[in-house]
């Protein structure tokens, strides 16, 4: 009881002056959890001292001493609102002394009835996502693209780009024209998109790009991007991510090998993109709503199926930290 009660200390102290890590809460609430059994387990070993100890007024006073502070803490007295302020501040503090949090800011098409917004905060395998956003009725049905990336939009993803260089080549496209096409990146924003090229295959090509309206720069950072749709009726919005050369055990250059799109220029060695979605209730007077995560698109582009199992994705799972959308 002694070590369990030292571990509840540590991270209890943890807890309350950093901010919320959920290795911390689980060894927090694990150890609570066994801390209670071992308390029955040595009440029941020493139940005739309990016995004796129940006579003493010094133990009526610890039992009203207790009683009182689970009070406070149930009816928020001021007290304890100033405990948990201070801890609060502390967490503060101690984010501001991380540096300021930078947002890129992406503005697109304003002029139509229902205004949105998507924040969203990286997390630490953000790195040049190709990333699509797109409306569905809630039956499924695409409705339009709000936003692609540039490298997906334009058809430019630079054949110059390899697992080694990637991070430290410059991002400029030397030669749009002999840029690669990445297939395998948003394979369930192309599918439902259904738009078929001269070559068969469903991504933009250079020569009949997305319009500069729903594209833009791949985002470097941290960013909030504003868009708008016309609609009066509730509405499904789809957010499609994906990073290049995040190949892991399960998706590396051993894996698939009859499968030519996950190994040739068209695909980029990597795990599959991640898709996010929100379904928005234009009566609903929450404005907003953080997506939830669905599943994974196919590893080659082969369909637009949306898999649930993210048993084999690793470090894409720490591309995003979390979406919010906002409607007004």
């Amino acid at each position: 009881m002694l070590l369990v009660f030292f571990v509840l200390c540590v991270s209890g102290v943890l807890s309350y002056f950093t901010e919320y890590n959920r290795k911390i809460a689980i060894v927090h609430t694990v150890f609570g959890a066994v801390f209670s059994m071992a308390a029955v387990v040595h009440m029941i070993n020493n139940v005739k001292a309990l016995k004796l100890y129940s006579k003493s007024w010094i133990m009526l006073a610890l039992f009203t001493l207790t009683s009182a502070i689970g009070y406070m803490a149930i009816t928020e007295s001021y007290l304890m609102n100033q405990f948990i302020n201070y801890g609060a501040r502390s967490k503060a503090s101690i984010g501001i002394q991380e540096g300021p949090r930078l947002y890129t800011e992406i503005i697109l098409d304003l002029d139509k009835k229902v205004q949105l917004s998507f924040e969203l905060k990286k997390a630490k395998h953000f790195w040049h996502p190709q990333i699509a956003i797109w409306t569905e009725d809630k039956k499924g049905n695409y409705l339009e693209t709000l936003y692609v990336t540039k490298a997906t939009a334009k058809g430019v993803f630079s054949g110059g780009r390899t697992k080694e260089n990637f991070k430290s080549m410059d991002t400029r496209i030397v030669n749009e024209v002999e840029g690669h096409r990445r297939v395998n990146a948003l394979p369930v924003w192309s599918h439902q998109r259904a738009v078929v090229y001269e070559d068969g295959l469903l991504v933009p090509t250079v020569d009949k790009p997305l319009p500069d309206g729903i594209s833009g720069a791949t985002p470097k950072d941290n960013f909030v991007l504003k868009s708008s749709v016309d609609y009066v009726q509730d509405f499904v919005i789809k957010f499609e991510i994906n990073v290049a050369f995040d190949d892991n055990e399960f998706y590396s250059e051993y894996d698939f090998a009859a499968d030519e799109v996950f190994h040739n220029g068209t695909g980029q060695l990597g795990q599959p993109s991640l898709i996010y979605s929100s379904t928005i209730d234009i009566s609903n007077k929450e404005k907003y709503t953080i997506m939830r995560l669905e599943g994974h698109g196919h590893h080659s582009a082969q369909n637009g199926i949306i898999y649930e199992d993210l048993s084999k994705i690793t470090t894409a799972l720490e591309v995003v930290e979390y979406i919010v959308v906002g409607l007004k």
